[in-house]
């Protein structure tokens, strides 16, 4: 039973942390593209600012994203003339530069006191020891995780206040700052080591990790929309059409004609069903996708967790509750029976 409650626990953790992290990059992406750029481009810039003459396989190393993902985004940024390869001695390798208007765009992105940013809504929402023991539960799934160099690149980008303009703040609130903007890095790193872990043993099931999420959103809210799945996923609308597009193919869904116009409601098939809770049993109930957690004691978790509604609750994430609740009830009722 104590091992049933953990699981749980570690269930809540993931998508409380998820949901959070979501909201307020999809917040900071909005933001960001009124200057012409992406955010994904914005943190590349932010990266070759704190280690002029990185490569790529570093850039995509700190960023926790593939080469490939990398180098289109590198491809992007020389062509609006943001960064440049200087050439070192081996003509294979090169180190990438900013040019002056990359440094521009870097500068217009910082945020100030007028900016509706989630992450300021954030300050003052902790007590400075619950700030403090969140950061320390995640630092220490990084280091599980051997990912501790992020730490200096967190570090840099505070001390050179890259992503927030401090000018107009309390030097206690600029001290809060900080340690949002580091929470908000190990939320990213947590969350996004947590697909790289789970998207390789999904192929066995034919199924991607967005379309695992998926599955699971429309398991806890049968009859959705697209557009409400759209809403709850931090997904765009377009995004989502060729998620259940797949799902359909695959016959993990079905479809019904919805009273809206042109919508259809969305439901989990028998298939679908079983696959997420395969999935559970082989890859969640073993703790395989969650080892970074393993060893931290429940009460934590719990306290944790806790710490992280609060967060979620003042993002106005609500369905985020109804959401775990729901999934646990399946999880329980399939899994742990």
């Amino acid at each position: 039973m104590k091992k049933n409650e953990y699981l749980l626990s570690v269930h809540s953790l993931y998508n409380l942390a998820r949901y959070a992290f979501l909201k307020i990059e999809s917040n900071y992406a909005r933001t960001v593209e009124t200057s012409g750029i992406t955010l994904p481009q914005l943190r590349v810039l932010w990266i070759i600012k704190v280690s002029p003459g990185i490569s790529l396989s570093n850039i995509a190393r700190i960023g926790c994203w593939s080469s490939p993902t990398v180098s289109n985004i590198i491809k992007i940024l020389m062509y609006k003339k943001l960064i440049y390869k200087e050439e070192t001695i081996n003509k294979k390798l090169y180190k990438l530069q900013l040019t002056k208007l990359g440094t521009q765009y870097i500068n217009v992105n910082k945020q100030g006191k007028e900016t509706k940013l989630y992450l300021f809504d954030l300050i003052g929402l902790y007590s400075s020891e619950e700030l403090d023991f969140i950061i320390d539960i995640f630092t220490k799934i990084i280091i599980k995780e051997k990912k501790e160099f992020i730490f200096d690149y967190i570090d840099k980008i505070n001390e050179l206040n890259l992503k927030i303009d401090t000018t107009d703040f309390d030097i206690d609130v600029i001290s809060t700052i900080s340690k949002t903007i580091a929470l908000y890095n190990l939320l990213r790193i947590f969350i996004l080591t947590i697909k790289s872990n789970h998207s390789e043993p999904l192929k066995e099931f034919n199924v991607t990790y967005a379309q695992l999420r998926a599955l699971w959103i429309i398991a806890a809210f049968p009859g959705i929309t697209s557009r409400e799945l759209s809403e709850i996923s931090f997904w765009s609308p377009s995004t989502v059409h060729v998620i259940v597009k797949h799902l359909y193919s695959k016959s993990f869904i079905y479809k019904e004609k919805a009273l809206i116009k042109n919508a259809r409601y969305l439901d989990i098939s028998k298939q679908g069903g079983d696959l997420i809770i395969d999935d559970y049993n082989k890859n969640q109930k073993t703790l395989l996708i969650f080892k970074e957690v393993e060893g931290i004691s429940n009460g934590d978790i719990l306290y944790l967790n806790s710490l992280l509604l609060r967060m979620n609750n003042k993002l106005s994430n609500y369905k985020t509750e109804e959401y775990i609740k729901k999934t646990i009830a399946i999880i329980k009722s399939k899994a742990f029976n």
